[in-house]
């Protein structure tokens, strides 16, 4: 049972109205700052997206630097869910698959820049240049996800399919390397002479020598 199972039907109606009409300024804050840039945008672009008023906004929200914090929030779930994909949770058993988890990655991060560039330009080119604040809700995303990355390293280890001299901190730190280079590869489509191809091949082979048992 949760809390919201304790509440009145009319309380917990409420609450859930006060979820959704914050959830939807954000979802239009997020469309405005990965189409338009944070710079390019102010709270009267954003209620007039979410259709709300600017008391609305107030309610929930001080100002426009504030709802950033949600939207980065939000960026980082986006990524983590779009390019882990379903099996996310998954531990693999095998190297063989553990490397083929990180070359879906990697078309993951293809298919990403193409349905949603403005996404990975904000999150790769323009968040951190914002403020320090939002360089450090990166960096605390960021480490949300090498702490995942260190659980799987560790249960590899275990399992015999990874090197037992790795350190899993430093590993997983390498593992979101290898995802942001695969974003940054992307987001040039090739003018660097790489293709998807060649990335997802070079990238799976490095992690495939670097992580193997001797």
């Amino acid at each position: 049972m949760t809390a919201a199972d304790d509440l009145p039907a009319h309380d917990s109606d409420h609450r859930t109205r006060i979820e959704r009409r914050r959830d939807e300024l954000i979802a239009a804050a997020y469309e405005l700052v990965t189409t338009r840039g944070f710079r390019g945008i102010g709270v009267d672009d954003i209620v007039t997206a979410a259709g709300v008023s600017h008391g609305t906004f107030y309610n929930y929200f001080a100002n426009k630097r504030d709802i950033l914090d949600a939207v980065i929030d939000h960026c980082f779930t986006l990524l983590r869910d779009r390019l882990l994909g379903p099996e996310g949770d998954d531990t693999p058993d095998t190297l063989d698959a553990f490397c083929a988890r990180y070359a879906r990655v990697v078309d993951r991060c293809y298919d990403l820049v193409a349905t949603e560039p403005g996404l990975v330009n904000f999150f790769l080119l323009e968040a951190s240049s914002i403020d320090d604040r939002v360089l450090d809700r990166c960096l605390r995303n960021a480490r949300s996800y090498a702490a995942q990355s260190v659980e799987k390293i560790r249960q590899g280890i275990t399992h015999g399919y990874l090197s037992p001299t790795l350190d899993p901190d430093i590993a997983a730190e390498v593992l979101l390397s290898v995802l942001v280079s695969a974003l940054l590869s992307a987001l040039r489509s090739g003018s660097d002479g790489l293709t998807q191809d060649r990335v997802r091949t070079q990238l799976t082979s490095f992690l495939r020598t670097a992580f193997a048992p001797t």
